[in-house]
């Protein structure tokens, strides 16, 4: 293991291998890199900005916690969106799910400009895609985000929430057939 190389350049193993060897730049480099990721998933799920910031902090907590027992030959990213997954799931069960609240439907509302015509309806599809897959069971959900918005592989997904690929590959197919139906229905 170099040190001296330049540690953005250094991949996710190399940095916590740097970072058993309690290198304090390593975990910067691994949350710069992976926290808009992990944001942007607790985000979509929780859809509360605090709520979501909280789960990110805690998730990468755990892994500096982690950091003299972490095993290098699997991947850092399936870790921490399994621990950011999984720190989901508690925080739901700890309360009630809310319905759309009235401040992002003040979002959809139209711009006077002429530009806001297109922006709308982007913003439009973007929300009945958003409602339609909150109507997923929940494992079809994560999946589909996992890989569409977070882009994880196949071979992610399936250690982030603990299943077979072939399971991981079942259930996209599913969630996309049930959100195609979902979508075809409301724009009908």
């Amino acid at each position: 293991m170099h040190f001296g190389t330049p540690w953005k350049k250094m991949d996710d193993a190399a940095l916590m291998t740097a970072l058993a060897a309690d290198k304090e730049r390593a975990f910067r480099v691994l949350v710069e890199r992976h926290q808009h990721g992990l944001y942007s998933y607790a985000l979509r799920f929780c859809r509360v900005k605090e709520e979501a910031e909280d789960v990110v902090q805690e998730t990468f907590l755990r892994l500096f916690r982690n950091r003299h027992g972490f095993d290098t030959s699997g991947s850092v990213k399936a870790f921490l969106y399994k621990v950011c997954r999984n720190l989901l799931i508690d925080a739901a069960r700890k309360k009630r799910p809310t319905p759309l609240d009235d401040s992002r439907e003040e979002a959809l509302k139209m711009d006077p400009s002429p530009s806001a015509l297109d922006s709308l309806s982007r913003k439009e599809g973007r929300h009945s895609l958003s409602l339609a897959l909150d109507t997923l069971p929940e494992n079809q959900r994560t999946a589909m985000v996992l890989r569409h918005t977070q882009e994880l592989s196949y071979a992610e997904i399936s250690e982030v929430m603990g299943l077979t690929l072939s399971a991981v590959e079942s259930l996209l197919v599913r969630a996309r057939r049930s959100l195609r139906q979902r979508l075809q229905a409301t724009a009908a």
